[in-house]
């Protein structure tokens, strides 16, 4: 037996919130098991804990029960190395003490002595089997979001623990590369007679089987077989779509850009957007969808080619003035939050030209006014980001990875802020590899990056 938990109960917080209610969990060797769970179910917290790392900085949290793995009684905040741990926010996890991707996968085996004859090796051999050999020598803050969660994982595997808690690591991985992804988890698990435990969308891995699927609902964990589920079903359309698109409002011509000599990310890219219109911006991990996101904002200059919003040229448009009209909801959420509570960050959007208005009730956030935004969970975050990035006055709204981490309600919260913002007169450009949200709107335009 690889891990061995007996009636975990957890409190956490000033209120003491029941976050686990007697669980026990067994993990044998050669394991692969799936963990489902709405937001804020507790999902993250029942693998940290598992884990080891339930941190005193988290809170006031009480923990009863007994965790053993690879045969040792787990202590929190005492490190086991036999246990690996892929982040749910993948933006927290780098080293900060490393420049390069090769620097960044050598680091944890440094940490536990492998000499540096074996490493370069190891390393090597990881960074092929998660398709970023070519990324060893880039910088890490120059990844985009699926880059660096493919990394990441492969940080996670070098060391070859016993056990795996990877707390969605699909989540911004490009459609062709998640079942390469599962195959290499898999393996390694069969090869070390290890297990893992996984916390993922099911809707972004139709049809895979796993040794069995567990699911965490109140606190109290639940076992649903070995195949995972196809999702949540969807709360019906709240916000019907009142205008049909009219007139070109976005429009770019030849648009290339490139982060380091010699290495353009985008080349000649052209498109055409008009008032209310929703488009996708489409590609595998890399291509420069939020790169090109960035451009759109004001945040980057193109290296080559012009972009003109409601028919006028950026160039003749100042900065600030560029952001303000064209909203960029972040594809890292936190990178929005400054105050204390989230009622304090909407008056701050209200303060800056863009109120939120009806999007406090759309998006749920009318519940949650005197929350530190820190204390949501992430699909919480993402709703709140999404609210200031899109508030009134905005002629154009990004939207970077808008459904990660959402459960069914966030979900339908989202679609329904994307289709209120459209018959608005928005124009909403989507970067996504959530397959739900290619089903709500089948009428979206495409532009194809990286083909």
């Amino acid at each position: 037996m690889v891990l061995n938990a007996e009636h975990l109960s957890l409190t956490l917080g000033a209120g003491r919130a029941e976050v686990l209610r007697d669980v026990s969990l067994q993990l044998d060797r050669g394991e692969v098991v799936l963990l489902e769970g709405s937001s804020g179910s507790g999902k993250t917290a029942l693998g940290v804990t598992l884990c080891g790392l339930l941190p005193p900085w988290a809170g006031n949290w009480d923990l009863h029960g007994r965790i053993r793995l690879a045969g040792v009684t787990v202590e929190q905040g005492r490190w086991n190395s036999e246990a690996g741990i892929l982040l749910e926010n993948p933006w927290t996890q780098l080293s900060g003490m490393k420049e390069t991707v090769r620097e960044e996968l050598a680091f944890p085996l440094e940490c536990r002595g492998v000499s540096r004859g074996e490493i370069p090796e190891i390393v090597e051999r990881y960074a092929m089997l998660l398709g970023v050999a070519d990324l060893l020598l880039r910088q890490v803050h120059t990844l985009s979001g699926g880059e660096l969660q493919r990394v990441l994982t492969a940080g996670a595997l070098v060391t070859r623990p016993r056990f795996l808690f990877l707390d969605r690591p699909l989540t911004e991985i490009d459609f062709g590369f998640r079942r390469n992804l599962l195959d290499v988890i898999r393996s390694q698990v069969k090869e070390d007679g290890g297990g893992a435990l996984l916390v993922e969308d099911p809707w972004l891995m139709p049809g895979e089987r796993f040794s069995r699927v567990l699911r965490l609902d109140g606190g109290v964990l639940g076992e649903f077989g070995g195949e995972a589920a196809n999702g949540e079903a969807l709360p019906e359309k709240s916000v019907p779509r009142r205008n049909s698109p009219c007139g070109t409002l976005l429009r770019a011509e030849g648009l290339s850009f490139g982060y380091d000599p010699g290495r353009m990310v985008l080349e000649g890219v052209s498109f055409s957007i008009g008032h209310g219109e929703i488009t996708f911006i489409t590609g595998p991990n890399g291509a420069g969808k939020s790169t090109l996101g960035r451009i759109l904002t004001g945040i980057l200059r193109p290296h080559a080619g012009e972009l003109f919003l409601d028919g006028i040229s950026y160039h003749e448009i100042r900065q600030r003035d560029t952001m303000s009209r064209v909203g960029f909801a972040l594809q890292n959420a936190g990178l929005h939050l400054s105050r204390s509570t989230v009622r304090e960050e909407l008056e701050l959007a209200e303060r800056w030209g863009h109120p939120p208005g009806p999007l406090t009730g759309i998006l749920g956030l009318d519940r949650v006014l005197d929350t530190h935004p820190l204390e949501l969970t992430q699909s919480g975050r993402k709703l709140l980001a999404l609210a200031l990035a899109t508030g009134a006055n905005r002629w154009v709204a990004v939207l970077d990875e808008p459904t990660q981490y959402q459960d069914g309600d966030g979900f339908r919260r989202i679609a329904d802020a994307v289709r209120f913002l459209s018959g608005e007169g928005v124009a909403i450009l989507l970067i996504s590899h959530d397959p739900r949200l290619y089903r709500e709107f089948p009428e979206a335009g495409e532009i194809a990056l990286g083909r």
